[in-house]
């Protein structure tokens, strides 16, 4: 087994295996990191000996806990642009991942956060325990769903602008639910299903599925499912200001609590932040993935300089004081709307 750059790189059976192994970062993704999955997939895309790809975690908590935002931060402050080519990087190697002409799993078996449910998306077969968490949480930290969420999420409609603006978690179940992950397979199978994968006689995208479907499970009901009805109820209107209205109004019992929470979690986002989410997702349904990508990729470039992201990380990560001290709505925020149209 090759061990570098925070990564467990082996090869058994007709199976190359990438294993994260950051854990004490929750496997946040360093530059390195991003960098070594690429140059490990090239290395295999010619390799007769190597059929498919696992990507998995070390951790017993998470997959991916998404990308490193306190190099981003440090980046930024020390005033190189190098955050720039972290994302560049990610997106390569993001596009090296969707295009692979070799199945790829991934299995998540813990939190899929940010980058993490970025590059979990960008995988061809998804597998996740019951003990997986899913969020794009990116709007804690003044900053909007990247990694392809503008794609991936907007094709959830309104649920998609929920989850895009509120950052709230979702379950294994709701996953499966959405189609955002393909198969459910309980924690302890995990093993014997990869254990079967590396002793199978040869690796085809129909042949993997056949495996996997011996493993999985019906998981619990989805929680989500019960509020799909209130989510588009309140998160269905073009406008931040209407969501915000309609959630501070709701009148029905069963859902008023729901409500004033996230209208409470909304009152703390960004304003630049949770508008440019939302109008990400409305342009998203629109677009086709590469659009998606590249429209990501401009705003990140001017993003450090006009949103909310280095407040939001100072006030969170670097300070913990948790008083981020956001942007009003005011002229810096009016070139980052002009880009989006």
């Amino acid at each position: 087994m090759n061990t570098e750059n925070h990564l467990m790189i082996e090869q058994q059976g007709k199976l190359g295996m990438i294993t994260l192994d950051r854990v004490t970062h929750l496997n946040a993704l360093s530059l390195d990191m991003i960098k070594s999955i690429g140059a490990q997939l090239e290395l295999w895309r010619n390799d007769a000996a190597v059929q498919a790809v696992l990507i998995k975690s070390n951790s017993p908590k998470a997959f991916c806990a998404g990308g490193d935002i306190r190099y981003l931060y440090d980046s930024y402050k020390n005033g190189t642009a190098d955050y720039k080519g972290y994302f560049s990087a990610e997106y390569k190697m993001l596009n090296i991942l969707r295009e692979y002409e070799k199945p790829i799993i991934v299995v998540l078996d813990g939190y899929v956060l940010g980058g993490g449910f970025g590059l979990a998306q960008a995988c061809h077969i998804v597998v996740s325990s019951e003990k997986s968490r899913f969020a794009m949480p990116e709007t804690a930290i003044g900053f909007f769903p990247d990694v392809g969420a503008t794609h991936f999420l907007s094709r959830l409609d309104d649920i998609g602008v929920y989850m895009a603006i509120t950052g709230e978690q979702i379950s294994s179940s709701d996953a499966l639910y959405l189609d955002l992950i393909d198969y459910h397979v309980p924690s302890e199978q995990l093993q014997a299903l990869q254990d079967a994968l590396v002793d199978a006689p040869s690796l085809s995208k129909e042949g993997i599925e056949r495996i996997i479907t011996r493993f999985i499970t019906r998981p619990a009901e989805s929680e989500l499912k019960q509020l799909a009805e209130g989510i588009r109820k309140h998160f269905g209107y073009q406008h931040l200001d209407e969501i915000e209205q309609s959630l501070e109004n709701e009148q029905d019992e069963s859902l008023k609590t729901w409500a004033s929470k996230m209208l409470s979690i909304l009152q703390q986002r960004s304003f630049i932040a949770k508008q440019t989410s939302l109008k990400l997702q409305h342009l998203g349904r629109g677009l086709s993935l590469p659009q998606c990508m590249q429209l990501e990729r401009d705003l990140q470039d001017i993003w450090f300089e006009h949103g909310d992201f280095i407040e939001g990380v100072r006030a969170l990560i670097v300070d913990k004081d948790k008083q981020p001290q956001w942007q009003e709505r005011n002229s810096k925020f009016e070139p980052i709307l002009e880009k989006l149209s």
